[in-house]
């Protein structure tokens, strides 16, 4: 029979679990709201109906919740890339590759708020306390694996590039532009004005399928 204690130390842990889920979910949702500036740990705690003493047994600062959040989504982006790179891993690294930029529409699609956080453009909170999870952070250098899958296209004969690095920036970048400018359509009020022209008729999905067949074309084709 298993003893008592361990059940609820077994329970314990993981409301724990789900309390931080809930800490990192909120707490995403008002730095895309508030921006870094704008967000407070005081209005967090109010928000999860919690003190600020008792939020600050799982994370430190805002510095911390931000890297933490962050730290969250790039992981699941990684291991969601890694399925992918597993299920096609015997197929032309083109196709692997068409895949992998798939998925990286669909990860924005999912929720926009996270792309924003996970892309973002200001630096990330001061804190003067090195907190646990910024210690343990490590980068995640995903633009790596991208040029390690072009650097194998061009080994396999598939593409004539010579810099796999500089063809995952400039990829990226396209992928990125197009994202962040599909997603701009879509706000009631846009903030790039000048892209809207009268193009609104084109869907977000016929649009992001055009882009991956211009990649695919540009990699064919050699035109990088």
């Amino acid at each position: 029979m298993t003893p008592k204690y361990k059940v609820t130390r077994a329970r314990s842990e993981e409301k724990k679990k789900e309390q931080f889920e809930r800490i990192l979910e909120i707490g995403k949702e008002l730095f895309t709201k508030k921006g870094i500036g704008g967000f407070s740990m005081r209005n967090l705690a109010q928000k999860l109906d919690m003190t600020k003493n008792n939020l600050y047994n799982y994370v430190e600062s805002k510095r911390e919740l931000w890297i933490a959040i962050r730290n969250k989504f790039y992981k699941q982006f990684k291991e969601e890339n890694i399925e992918i790179i597993k299920r096609y891993n015997n197929e032309p690294r083109i196709k692997l590759f068409m895949k992998i930029c798939e998925h990286f529409f669909e990860f924005a699609e999912r929720d926009f708020d996270v792309f924003i956080l996970m892309h973002a453009f200001t630096s990330a909170p001061k804190s003067n306390k090195l907190g646990k999870f910024e210690k343990k952070y490590r980068e995640y250098r995903l633009l790596d694996g991208t040029a390690r899958i072009i650097q194998e296209m061009i080994d396999r004969g598939e593409i004539k590039e010579t810099d796999p690095g500089k063809a995952a920036l400039f990829l990226y970048a396209v992928l990125f532009g197009a994202m962040y400018i599909d997603m701009n359509r879509r706000t009631e009020i846009p903030i790039l004005e000048n892209i809207q022209m009268s193009i609104k008729n084109i869907s977000s999905k016929d649009f992001q399928n055009y882009v991956l067949e211009m990649i695919e074309k540009v990699l064919k084709n050699n035109l990088l």
